[in-house]
């Protein structure tokens, strides 16, 4: 071996002996504790609120909130004279009440279960319903918001049930009570009463694909009475009911989750 080779080859040693010496580079170690990483996500959260209530804001700025005194008042009159309508309609044409009879879910022996668990089914379905139109057809989604923010912003939970279930008992006595039966009940009876219910529904925010799921409900609560239920008004009134109170409690604990309280 020459000089020149094992010079070389010393090189070679040496730079593999540098190369196994050198220095691991500094590696930055995460320091965060366990309340950083929960404080950050609190603070994420919260920024996230406020964020969701700043565009709910501006798109809900057109918007005219009645006070709570103004939707109780207005729900009060309104519900108060189509109850009339209905009862006085029952009272001169008694074959309307003959048709279409309140049990009130009651017979000889107690409670009617059957109508009872009729009038259950019928709210969970309806409310069932309206969730996948909501989230089938941005429109009605949007027409429902706005109009749940229009009337429940402002209430207490006892104003939430009674602006649900006395509209409800009015509408079912004037359209179901008097209208349907009316027309001779059967299917021309239960279409009519129904689109009419429906095409009542447009005013405010309420247009057309409120009006056409208005109508489609009114057409499923004749059809429920008038098929089902043997004419007892007592499933339509208590199914409307049940579904506007489901509906109005799921609109308040969405909104609940999106950082809004509500009394």
């Amino acid at each position: 071996m020459n000089a020149t080779t094992m010079e070389s080859s010393n090189n070679n040693n040496n730079n593999n002996v540098n190369f196994k010496l050198q220095k691991p580079k500094n590696r930055k170690v995460n320091k965060e504790t366990y309340n950083d990483v929960v404080e950050k996500r609190r603070r994420e959260s919260r920024e996230e609120k406020a964020r969701t209530m700043n565009e709910a804001s501006t798109s809900s700025s057109s918007l005219v909130i009645p006070s709570r005194d103004d939707v109780v008042a207005s729900c009060t009159s309104t519900s108060t004279l189509i109850l009339m309508l209905g009862l006085g309609a029952r009272f001169v044409v008694p074959k309307l009440a003959e048709m279409n009879p309140l049990t009130l879910g009651l017979i000889k022996d107690g409670v009617d279960w059957k109508h009872a668990c009729l009038a259950s089914a019928l709210a969970v379905g309806v409310t069932a319903g309206r969730v996948a139109f909501m989230s089938a057809s941005e429109d009605f989604r949007k027409e429902t918001n706005d109009s749940n923010k229009q009337v429940l912003t402002n209430l207490e939970f006892p104003d939430v049930l009674f602006c649900a279930a006395y509209p409800a008992l009015a509408e079912e006595m004037l359209f179901r009570g008097a209208l349907m039966p009316a027309l001779g009940g059967g299917a021309v009876g239960v279409l009519v009463a129904g689109t009419v219910f429906g095409a009542l529904h447009i005013s405010g925010e309420r247009k057309v694909s409120f009006a056409v799921w208005a109508a489609t409900v009114g057409i499923l609560y004749g059809a429920t009475c008038e098929y089902l239920a043997d004419g007892d008004l007592f499933v339509p009134i208590c199914g409307h009911a049940l579904a506007n109170i489901y509906s109005a409690l799921l609109w308040r604990a969405s909104e609940s989750e999106r950082g809004f309280e509500y009394k």
